[in-house]
């Protein structure tokens, strides 16, 4: 158009009535291209301190960690090791991991889609996921009890069951156990399979009890695992244990709340005991004849209003809108979380993005901004010097 007007003006100066209206067009033009400028640039620096300062996790921690908060660096964990944090020495040993091999580690990442299996503080799932508890001897006198599960049962959401999850962490190699992994988020060691070193609990069990937990949404009347639990929905959970075997036996009854009281309270104990720093509730041993079973009945009710907070960093089954518990079995209650937590599905289906991608994207786009800016300026100009032409007679 701006060229059409130009090169027709000495023919038709009536054009000049078009070129005027042109001119202010252009005027407005140059007003939109430079907030177009000023937002930009802003946009730019706040996605720079995102990139370059990006926020820590509201949720960074968790009770699985078998050091909360995990580490900063190998340094971090080198002096954690030494001082035996959280029996950090004991439970790497019982791998076959010694302090050379961890110095030796390099940084790096693996996704949990590898078939990884990975180490927790306390159990979560089933054994029919997968899950297993083994023993090791502490330091300090005693037997210490963790678990291990596939890492890809923390991806619960459906971005991350089809791209997995990228941990970050140091990576070695052990003579006795091969392959190895310590994760930066909660210092836990990861294995390729099954970790070779490690002998199950249940290898050496002789008991003969089964245990199952089962659930029902009391406010909706149906089984809570089927049913999305809302606000103030009450949750009843049974403990069975049978025994199977020809003899009478005493067993246990401790079921572990820490991902259910992420979204309930508990209002009915059952008569059990509570204790609040390992978020447990437990009956005494009792004595069960052969052929029977014993049952214990406690009740969650769900808080209102659900909490939107993110899916935990180090441990990814933290806040996923599930409500997890197991004794025996695994049972999960779906919650119904706010919409916001769908921003996380959202976010998890976009491909990853690094530093340089960012600065990539931040100068072309900066660039495009700059360029149309420019020739806005410019064609303004020349319109300008052509009604100067035109009135002065030299056009």
């Amino acid at each position: 158009m701006f060229r059409k007007l130009v090169s027709n003006l000495s023919f038709s100066p009536a054009l000049i009535t078009q070129v005027s209206f042109y001119a202010h067009r252009l005027r407005q033009e140059e007003i939109t291209r430079r907030l177009t400028v000023v937002f930009v640039v802003l946009a730019l620096i706040v996605q720079s301190l995102a990139v370059f300062a990006p926020p820590e996790s509201a949720n960074a921690s968790s009770e699985q960690d078998l050091i909360r908060g995990g580490v900063q660096d190998m340094d971090d964990l080198l002096v954690r090791y030494d001082k035996n944090t959280d029996d950090i020495k004991d439970i790497y040993s019982a791998f076959g991991i010694n302090r050379d091999e961890l110095v030796a580690a390099k940084p790096g990442s693996f996704n949990s889609k590898d078939k990884i299996y990975s180490v927790s503080r306390y159990g979560q799932y089933s054994p029919e996921q997968g899950e297993t508890s083994f023993s090791y001897k502490r330091s300090e006198g005693g037997i210490g009890i963790r678990y291990v599960s596939p890492l890809s049962l923390a991806d619960t959401s459906s971005a991350k069951q089809r791209a997995g999850t990228i941990y970050d962490g140091w990576i070695g190699q052990s003579a006795k156990l091969g392959w190895f992994a310590i994760i930066k988020a909660n210092a836990g060691i990861a294995t390729k399979g099954y970790p070779s070193t490690i002998v199950p609990d249940s290898v050496n069990s002789t008991s003969t009890a089964t245990k199952t937990i089962t659930a029902i949404n009391l406010t909706e009347g149906a089984a809570a695992n089927e049913k999305t639990a809302n606000p103030f929905d009450k949750i009843s959970y049974t403990l069975t244990v049978q025994n199977n075997g020809p003899s009478a036996i005493r067993e246990p009854l401790v079921a572990n709340l820490t991902d259910s009281l992420e979204y309930a309270s508990l209002i009915d104990d059952g008569g059990g005991t509570i204790d609040a720093s390992a978020r447990t509730i437990t009956w005494p041993a009792v004595s069960i004849g052969a052929g029977k079973s014993e049952e214990r009945t406690f009740v969650l009710q769900l808080i209102s209003p659900i909490p939107s907070t993110p899916t935990g960093k180090s441990n990814g089954s933290s806040f996923d809108c599930i409500m997890s518990m197991t004794f025996g079995t695994n049972i999960q209650v779906p919650v119904n979380c706010p919409t916001v937590k769908g921003v996380e599905s959202i976010i998890g289906d976009l491909p990853p993005a690094g530093i340089i991608v960012n600065i990539v994207f931040s100068v072309i786009l900066f660039a495009t901004v700059i360029y149309f800016y420019a020739r806005t300026r410019q064609m303004k100009k020349e319109i300008r010097l052509i009604r100067h032409s035109v009135n002065t007679g030299t056009m």
